[in-house]
């Protein structure tokens, strides 16, 4: 059946930076302390990710979902965006 649909949390650099930090302080992880080997997985992302993300742009299966704000306005937003799918493969 192949892939029906991509979703990806948009979230500004910054934003994520903080996350990690302070997820670094409970996680265990060292990668997660350091600003700078953080800031390098973006570029690592814009470098070998986002070609893959242009791929199912141009297949119109990309969704991109805003990645900010509350854990349930972001729940709601990957709902809305799987049952949207799920209802345009079903009319297919």
């Amino acid at each position: 059946t192949g892939i029906a649909a991509v979703l990806a949390l948009q979230v500004n650099e910054e934003e994520l930076v903080k996350r990690l930090l302070n997820r670094g302080k409970t996680s265990g992880r060292s990668d997660d302390t350091d600003e700078s080997v953080i800031r390098k997985r973006f570029s690592v992302y814009n470098e070998e990710t986002s070609p893959v993300a242009d791929h199912y742009k141009k297949s119109k299966k990309f969704h991109s979902i805003e990645g900010e704000g509350t854990i349930d306005e972001i729940f709601d937003r990957l709902s809305a965006a799987i049952e949207k799918q799920m209802k345009k493969e079903a009319d297919l």
